[in-house]
């Protein structure tokens, strides 16, 4: 059931990415808001889920917005399972954790982007315009992680339940 809420909440997060974000005042910052609700899914869910999801709002998103299907799919799911395999390495998952997955992943995300779209030949940027990109993209995505940590870690996160306590109603 929690990866249902997540692939409503990153569907959710790709309408807001497209529509809110693109209105004048507020497209002087436009964070990815998939890739930081892919990322609370890959710490919250596993990589299994994150991978899955990540190609399924991919997919959407290639299919309504994107020059050739598959790049959105495929860097979402890269980005999904390898976020989900660093986030296994650490002991404790908080906020700290998750604001540096998140950057370096923004990073990786825009780089394979950039990548792929070089060796298909149907990019006009230059690596030094895509490294100034990555990093307004980095700081945007940690400012939003920051922000969305708490109730995207509420909904995603499985509830711990008391293993100690009895099943049976106390007899005082």
């Amino acid at each position: 059931m929690r990866n249902v809420i997540a692939f409503f909440v990153l569907w959710f997060a790709l309408i807001i990415e497209s529509t809110v974000f693109q209105i004048p005042p507020i497209s002087a910052i436009q964070p990815n808001l998939v890739l930081v609700v892919a990322v609370m899914v890959a710490m919250t869910r596993g990589p299994r889920a994150a991978m899955l999801l990540g190609v399924l709002v991919g997919l959407i998103q290639d299919i309504e917005f994107g020059s050739f299907i598959g790049l959105s799919a495929f860097t979402y799911g890269v980005v999904g399972y390898f976020a989900a395999a660093s986030f296994s390495q650490f002991l404790h998952k908080n906020v700290s954790i998750a604001f540096l997955v998140t950057i370096v992943f923004t990073w990786l995300q825009v780089w394979i982007t950039f990548g792929l779209t070089r060796l298909f030949d149907v990019t006009g940027f230059a690596w030094q315009s895509v490294m100034a990109d990555s990093l307004s993209k980095m700081i945007q995505n940690g400012i939003a992680l920051l922000i969305l940590y708490a109730p995207l870690h509420f909904a995603f996160a499985d509830k711990p339940g008391n293993r100690y306590r009895s099943k049976a109603p106390d007899s005082l």
